[in-house]
């Protein structure tokens, strides 16, 4: 099958995926608070997409493409209602995050060809006056099919919930930086990464039980040393930009004591620095349709 063709169904598949979800979305009893009170909290999301870029770097862009993640968190400490102390909340948390490729990306013939990624991490967050969260964390990169040897950071992130000021045209930002310190996921180098993103989020449809939201996300991904190198060992301070809307609704008919789902459909535009382009045949701009379920309790 040609490139064309591939992307052609894959695009298909993914069209019909978005519809068969909006398709069960038929009408039911309002939902009740989750039941959830206790310090673990558990969420698990499933996303299927027409082409993985990771921070940028094409990894693949024909076939089937399916990322399972999960996270479980554990609550160490909340502040009292009234309380005056800055630190509201303290947790820890630990996930994985998966991607397998009908194409058997780089599969080596060492491991599960088709299984191309799988992540993990862990890590503490706090939140801070009630609408800032700083999060340490690490993470590896491991390659089940053998394409790469694993890659570990050291990440740290701030995020700022500034809807109190903007209310329902806040912004939502956050700054994230990473460090390599084993392997590199470009180059031979070990960088420094950086990246600034947006995620503003409207209500388009009001419904007590499926309202629908438009969240519009963008990012910029940045090299601060080292981390978008050519082949020459050359530095691009620009990586790429990831910006385009998605569309989201609850799952309402699940009863709430079993968690809170939602589905989500959207399209994500890619635009590549030069030391990118060359790993997507300079096609830039680039299109990725992504649906998605998720699920938290």
């Amino acid at each position: 099958m040609t490139k064309q063709g591939k992307g052609l169904t894959r695009w298909k598949g993914t069209l019909l995926a978005a519809v068969g979800t909006l398709a069960v979305l038929t009408a039911a009893p309002a939902r009740a608070e989750s039941p959830n009170k206790g310090r673990l909290s558990l969420s698990v999301g499933s996303d299927f997409t027409t082409a993985y870029f990771f921070r940028g770097i094409l990894q693949e862009r024909d076939g089937f493409i399916w990322q399972p993640y999960g996270e479980l968190g554990f609550n160490l400490y909340t502040a009292d209602e009234n309380s005056s102390d800055p630190v509201k909340t303290f947790s820890l948390f630990a996930g994985s995050w998966n991607s397998v490729h009908d194409e058997k990306t780089l599969a080596s013939g060492s491991g599960p060809s088709n299984w191309y990624e799988s992540d993990f991490y862990a890590g503490l967050k706090a939140n801070f006056f009630g609408n800032t969260e700083a999060k340490a964390f690490y993470i590896a990169y491991a390659y089940p099919n053998g394409a790469f040897n694993t890659v570990q950071e050291i990440d740290l992130q701030f995020s700022l919930n500034d809807s109190e000021w903007l209310e329902k045209w806040a912004l939502y930002p956050y700054v994230l930086f990473a460090s390599e310190f084993d392997n590199t996921a470009l180059g031979t180098d070990q960088g420094v990464y950086t990246e600034v993103g947006f995620r503003p989020t409207f209500t388009i449809i009001e419904d007590e039980n499926y309202p629908v939201s438009l969240a519009l996300p963008m990012k910029v991904g940045l090299s601060i040393s080292d981390y978008y190198e050519d082949a020459n060992g050359n530095n691009d301070g620009f990586g790429y930009f990831q910006g385009g809307p998605v569309f989201s609704i609850p799952l309402a008919f699940i009863p709430a004591e079993y968690g809170s789902w939602a589905a989500s459909a959207g399209v994500a535009i890619y635009a590549f620095g030069n030391n990118l382009k060359q790993y997507n045949d300079n096609d830039t701009p680039w299109v990725v349709g992504t649906t998605s379920i998720t699920f938290s309790y």
